[in-house]
C-alpha cells in the first residue's frame, strides 16, 4: 500500500492503499437503501455510486454481537493491531506500522506487490454515517489520475453493518487492485485491505476473505 494508506481514514485507509485516509477511521462512506450519488462540482470526474446492500445486511444493529472467528487456518497466524483488531495473516509476512499509528502493514515476502493493511480508530466525525465517510474518502480518491473504482457497496462483517471499496490504480511497482472492507463497532472504525497484481486478483481476494472471517471485533 501506498504511504498514504496510512492515513486513510481510519486505519485504511491507508488500505486502500491503506494508505488509510483517515476520516477516523473511515474512508468510504455509503448509505443505506438507497444508492448515493453525489452532486459533483464543475470539471470534477463523475462520483462513485453506492450499492445498496441486501435487506440483512441493511438491518443488522450495529450493536449485534459478531460471531466467534474460526480456528487459525495453516500457514497463517494470529496478529492484533490498533483499535482492538484481531485477525489472522500468512505466517512467513512480517509486520510494521503503516505510516499511521493506527494501522499494520504485512508485506508477502515473496511478491512485494501483493500486502494487507489492519487497523482500527475512533470516529472522530460520528455525525456522518459509516457509508458517508466512505464515500467522500472514495470520492476524493475519484479525482486523482489512474484511480478506477470497480465497486462501492455496503455489505455486512459478521453481523456488523460494512462497506466494501474496491478499485484499481497505479504505484511504483506498477498497478495493483485494492479491496477493502471498513465496519464499525462501538464507536471504532476498523479496517481490513488487501492489494496486489490484478493478474493474481484471485489470490489477494482470498486472502482477505480469510482475513474477514478470522477479525474480530
Amino acid at each position: 500500500m501506498d504511504n498514504r494508506w496510512g492515513a486513510f481514514p481510519v486505519a485504511l485507509c491507508a488500505a486502500v492503499a491503506y494508505a488509510v485516509v483517515g476520516g477516523a477511521a473511515g474512508v468510504l462512506a455509503l448509505r443505506a437503501a438507497t444508492p448515493v450519488t453525489p452532486t459533483p462540482t464543475a470539471g470534477a470526474p463523475p462520483l462513485p455510486v453506492v450499492t445498496a446492500p441486501p435487506s440483512a445486511a441493511r438491518t443488522a444493529p450495529s450493536s449485534a454481537p459478531s460471531s466467534a472467528p474460526a480456528p487459525v487456518p495453516p500457514g497463517f497466524r494470529t496478529i492484533s493491531a490498533p483499535g482492538g483488531l484481531s485477525t489472522v495473516v500468512p505466517a512467513s509476512w512480517s509486520t510494521s506500522t503503516g505510516t499511521a499509528v493506527t494501522t499494520l502493514v504485512a508485506v508477502d515476502p515473496a511478491d512485494a506487490r501483493r500486502e494487507v493493511r489492519l487497523g482500527g480508530a475512533p470516529v472522530t466525525d460520528p455525525a456522518k454515517t459509516l457509508p458517508a465517510r466512505i464515500t467522500e474518502a472514495a470520492v476524493d480518491r475519484e479525482r486523482e489520475a489512474g484511480h478506477s473504482r470497480i465497486a462501492l457497496s455496503e455489505t455486512s462483517t459478521r453481523g456488523f453493518p460494512a462497506v466494501r471499496w474496491e478499485f484499481e490504480e497505479g504505484s511504483d511497482r506498477g498497478p495493483k487492485r485494492v479491496a477493502a472492507t471498513f465496519w464499525e463497532v462501538g464507536g471504532v472504525e476498523y479496517v481490513l485491505y488487501a492489494a496486489g497484481p490484478p493478474d493474481e486478483w484471485a489470490t489477494t481476494r482470498e486472502l482477505l476473505d480469510v482475513m474477514i472471517r478470522h477479525a474480530t471485533p
